[in-house]
C-alpha cells in the first residue's frame, strides 16, 4: 500500500517537474518576444526620424522603463520557478532512492538520480544561464531607460547615468537571485515556500 502511494506521488511529481521545465521555456520565450519586439519598434522609429530627437528620447526612456519592469517581473517568475523545480526534483529523487532499496531487489545498476540535497544554485545549470541572460536583458533596458529620460531632461551625464543604472540592476538582480536560491534552496519546501518552522532537517548542499 505504501509503495502504491509512493508510485502515485512519483507520477504526479514527474508531471509537475515537466510543468516547471515547460514554464521556464515559456518565460524565456515571453522575455525574448517582448524585448525583441520593443527593440525593433524603437529602431524603426529611430530610422524614420533620421536620428534621436528629444521627443523620441523621452518616449524611448518611458517605453524602455516599462519593458525593464516587465523583464524584472519575468526574472522573478523564473527565479521562483527554479526553486519549485528543485523541490519537486528532490522529492522525485527521494522516492526513487527509497524504492530502489525496498522494491527493486537485485537491481544494482541504477542510472538515474537519487540525490536529495543538491543545491538550487548550480553555476553550470541551464536554468542559471537563463536567469543570467534575463538579468542582462533587464539591465540593458534599465540603462536604456535612464539614458533616454536623462537625455530628454537635458542631463549631460546621461551616458554615465545609463551605465550606473545598468550595473546597479545587474548586480541587484544577479546577486539577489543567487542569494535567494542559495538560502531558500537550503531549506525544506515548507519553510522556503510557506515559511513554516524548520524541524531540525538539514538540506544544505553537499560540500
Amino acid at each position: 500500500m505504501a509503495n502504491e502511494y509512493l508510485m502515485k506521488e512519483y507520477e504526479l511529481c514527474f508531471e509537475q517537474l515537466r510543468f516547471y521545465d515547460t514554464r521556464q521555456e515559456s518565460l524565456i520565450k515571453y522575455l525574448c518576444s517582448l524585448t525583441s519586439a520593443v527593440a525593433t519598434a524603437q529602431f524603426a522609429v529611430y530610422q524614420l526620424l533620421h536620428g534621436a530627437t528629444t521627443q523620441f528620447l523621452g518616449w524611448e526612456g518611458i517605453l524602455s522603463g516599462l519593458v525593464f519592469i516587465g523583464t524584472a517581473l519575468l526574472f522573478l517568475a523564473m527565479l521562483q520557478n527554479r526553486l519549485y523545480f528543485v523541490f519537486v526534483a528532490r522529492q522525485l529523487n527521494a522516492i526513487r532512492g527509497y524504492l530502489m532499496k525496498v522494491a527493486a531487489e537485485g537491481f544494482e545498476k541504477n542510472q538515474m538520480y537519487t540525490s536529495t540535497n543538491f543545491p538550487a544554485l548550480k553555476p553550470l545549470s541551464v536554468h542559471t544561464f537563463q536567469l543570467l541572460g534575463a538579468t542582462l536583458v533587464s539591465s540593458l533596458f534599465a540603462g536604456a531607460s535612464a539614458y533616454g529620460l536623462f537625455s530628454f531632461l537635458g542631463c549631460r551625464l546621461n551616458i554615465i547615468t545609463a551605465w550606473v543604472a545598468f550595473l546597479v540592476v545587474l548586480v541587484v538582480e544577479a546577486g539577489g537571485g543567487m542569494l535567494h536560491l542559495h538560502f531558500q534552496g537550503g531549506k525544506t519546501a515548507d519553510s522556503a515556500i510557506h515559511h513554516a518552522k524548520e524541524e531540525g532537517r538539514d538540506l544544505r548542499p553537499e560540500q
